[in-house]
């Protein structure tokens, strides 16, 4: 009895340590993850925007490019690269004092993007025909420095349900402009966009947080349909 106990301990020992048949290799715990493929990162997606005041927000305030753009990145898996040139009085006409229209907005900005968004601008105040003609050459400057991009071109806000004659005016030009190039366009005019109490401050033309916010909520659905999910 004593014998055969032995004898099975024996065996147990020897089946436990028995080396590996030749040629054999034991996988190394540290190289099992090399087994699994790993997906190539997206390219983030090149976002542009350029724009009068109404795209700039108050310090402390997140713009609505800003929550476009990580509302694009979360999403789906691409990230966002995000490029904003803009300036309060600039136009695709008229430039503030010291600074640049639309077109040198978007020129000094570069090129390749993949999405282009033009917002304003409710300060050109000009003849319709000089207003159309600026914002036309800008969109065609803006499609040639970035030829892949999708380009959406939004027209000026106005915080009253009845805004100036002059704001309706470069509204149709830059809707008309659009029309001609085959750019999608979008009127926040027609649809009141910050006519809602709250959305825009004292002085009746900047945003509030609840105003950028509006505008991201109206902008982000009108860029994500136009953009690939990956790159």
């Amino acid at each position: 009895m004593v014998l055969g106990v032995v004898g099975v301990a024996v065996l147990a020992f020897l089946l436990s340590n028995r080396p590996p048949p030749p040629g054999f290799t034991a996988p190394s715990a540290a190289g099992l993850g090399d087994l699994a493929t790993t997906a190539p990162a997206a390219a983030p997606l090149r976002l542009l925007v350029v724009g009068d005041g109404s795209t700039l927000a108050p310090e402390g305030v997140v713009g609505w490019p800003q929550l476009v753009a990580d509302g694009l990145s979360a999403g789906g898996a691409r990230p966002v690269e995000l490029t904003v040139a803009a300036a309060d009085g600039s136009g695709y006409l008229v430039a503030p004092e010291g600074g640049q229209t639309f077109g040198q907005l978007a020129e000094g900005a570069g090129g390749d993007f993949d999405a282009v968004v033009l917002s304003g601008s409710r300060d050109d105040n000009a003849a319709f025909p000089d207003v159309q003609a600026a914002a036309q050459q800008t969109i065609e400057a803006v499609r040639a420095a970035s030829p892949e991009a999708a380009v959406v071109a939004v027209g000026p806000t106005w915080p009253e349900s009845t805004p100036p004659g002059y704001v309706q005016t470069d509204r149709d030009a830059v809707a008309a402009a659009a029309e001609a190039t085959a750019t999608a366009f979008a009127d926040p005019l027609a649809e009141g966009w910050l006519t809602a109490p709250g959305l825009v401050g004292d002085d009746d033309e900047t945003p509030t947080a609840e105003g950028h916010q509006a505008l991201a909520d109206r902008i982000r659905p009108l860029v994500e349909p136009l953009v690939p999910a990956g790159g």
